[in-house]
């Protein structure tokens, strides 16, 4: 067996994340530890059971906060031991033995042991499986306890993403008897619990003061709500919250010189997709969307969307092995060629609907829209709640054109899935992703990775419209919060509130 620490095996090859991880220290008082803190965000949870509920916004509140899994996706982008202090690998890379934690509890005070992880993992892995992370563990084959500190995990084939995926969604460890309601109440086994969630406003995270490792620094976190951006500002700039999560050239220019609030800079590894269903007969043709690709101003639309956004050429974004600058030159901005594109296609009087979740800035349809009209492209938008879309686009495949914030890097795997929600059905695409999760070294998957990132921007699999960098704003005294948005994670139990000297 060869032996591999948590801090050296990195996600996506380190996502080598440049900056700091978390804000600064504060100049203030000491700490007050029966603080409660609060945080703004725009996308709120869709539910609070873990072995149900996907999405960033989940990310964001309850993994690693309320429930753990075996390893945990830091700051930094490493993947480092939770629940497993420690893990083996054997030499055909199909082997996966882990060590787990002592004297750890979950939230009903029950104890934590291997026979938990078995039943979680199996449950999650599972035929009948609706957790939302089941697909990123296809290629386990068992999962056994051996005592009741150590869980062998048996593959099928090689997977440079299972420890990943271990730390995301399908990974989350509850009891193997668990009775309680997770639609309501939390059972994991994080350094806090889940309080109220006022659906529409807040939800509240209560500190678990029996947690196994290091205890949260405030008592209560919680996370509020907004529809629209402006709101977000004025509760910071009322005192409402003291964290705010989200920017724009507004709220930028707002607290640009206002010394009762800090600006803190970071990396995220978000991007914004207009996604293409591939059902659809114009767009399964690569002439189509090749033209739609090159009708879209890019540089026309960061400079239009403002903020912290840049150009990308695919789902890549930068400080990761697979970037790659020279895709964002595939399709350059040419309407004369787009038209003459469509031309070649045998397509007329084109009609698209474009289906967005409100939690976007409108402007963004609204320019794409305009963009695409110059080459007689009719694009009718459809803006809904961000639940209706889940149901009707995300799950349903019910649409033409979407706009998506995609946040995990790992979703580039998904260009090998048909069934995934662009309907991309590219052979070569599955190739790629085929020898990427069964290389035999990182440096192998992360050639194998670009080499997918650059085919499928070379196909049109998707447009890519931006990446941001992670703006984060906080008020005098607040400090230990992520300035980092790292698969949308928010950690909390570093978050400190000072007291007033």
């Amino acid at each position: 067996m060869k032996k591999i620490a948590g801090l050296s095996f990195l996600i996506v090859a380190a996502l080598s994340f440049a900056g700091c991880s978390g804000s600064s220290p504060t100049s203030q008082g000491p700490a007050d530890t029966n603080a409660t803190v609060h945080v703004g965000f725009r996308l709120e949870t869709g539910g609070l059971n873990p072995t149900t509920t996907g999405g960033a916004a989940f990310r964001q509140l309850g993994i690693d906060n309320v429930y753990e899994g075996l390893t945990r996706v830091n700051q930094q982008g490493e993947v480092v031991p939770s629940l497993a202090k420690k893990w083996d690998v054997s030499d055909d890379g199909l082997k996966y033995t882990f060590h787990l934690q002592k004297g750890v509890k979950f939230h009903d005070g029950s104890d934590f042991d291997s026979e938990d992880v078995v039943v979680s993992l199996k449950a999650a892995t599972a035929p009948d499986s609706k957790n939302p992370g089941a697909k990123s563990l296809k290629k386990v084959k068992d999962i056994t306890a051996e005592g009741k500190e150590t869980v062998v995990v048996t593959l099928n084939e090689r997977d440079t993403t299972l420890l990943d995926s271990l730390g995301n969604s399908a990974g989350m460890i509850i009891p193997s008897d668990n009775n309680k309601d997770l639609n309501k109440e939390s059972n994991g086994t994080g350094p806090y619990t889940f309080g109220e969630w006022k659906t529409g406003d807040s939800v509240t995270l209560k500190r678990n003061d029996n947690y196994w490792g290091k205890k949260a620094k405030t008592k209560e976190v919680v996370y509020h709500y907004y529809k629209d951006q402006k709101a977000a500002a004025d509760a910071l700039a009322s005192g409402q919250i003291d964290i705010l999560t989200e920017s724009d050239n507004d709220t930028k220019q707002r607290f640009a010189n206002d010394a009762k609030f800090k600006h803190y800079e970071g990396n995220d590894t978000s991007w914004m997709t207009l996604g293409f269903n591939h059902k659809n007969p114009a767009l399964a043709n690569d002439k189509v969307r090749h033209a739609i690709r090159q009708a879209i101003d890019k540089d026309g639309l960061v400079k239009a969307l403002g903020g912290d956004i840049y150009r990308v050429g695919s789902m890549v974004v930068p400080d990761t092995p697979q970037w790659s600058d020279s895709l964002t030159q595939v399709d350059p901005y040419n309407i004369e060629e787009a038209k003459k594109l469509l031309n070649e296609a045998g397509v007329k009087d084109l009609k698209l609907n474009l289906r967005v979740a409100n939690t976007y800035d409108s402007a963004m349809s609204e320019y794409i829209a305009a963009q695409l009209k110059k080459i007689g492209v009719d694009v009718k938008i459809d803006t809904m709640e961000f639940s209706t879309w889940m149901q009707d686009v995300y799950k349903g495949g019910n649409y033409d054109m979407t706009i998506v914030l995609h946040v995990d890097p790992w979703t580039i795997l998904n260009y090998g899935n048909p069934k995934y929600y662009w309907n991309y059905g590219d052979a070569k695409s599955a190739d790629f992703v085929k020898e990427a999760t069964g290389a035999k070294s990182i440096k192998e998957r992360d050639e194998k990775l670009a080499q997918l990132a650059t085919h499928i921007s070379e196909d049109a699999a998707s447009d890519w419209l931006y990446a941001r960098k992670c703006i984060t704003y906080a008020r005098e005294g607040v400090s230990g919060f992520p300035t980092n948005r790292t698969v949308s994670r928010f950690y909390v139990p570093e978050i400190e509130v000072a007291t007033t000297k």
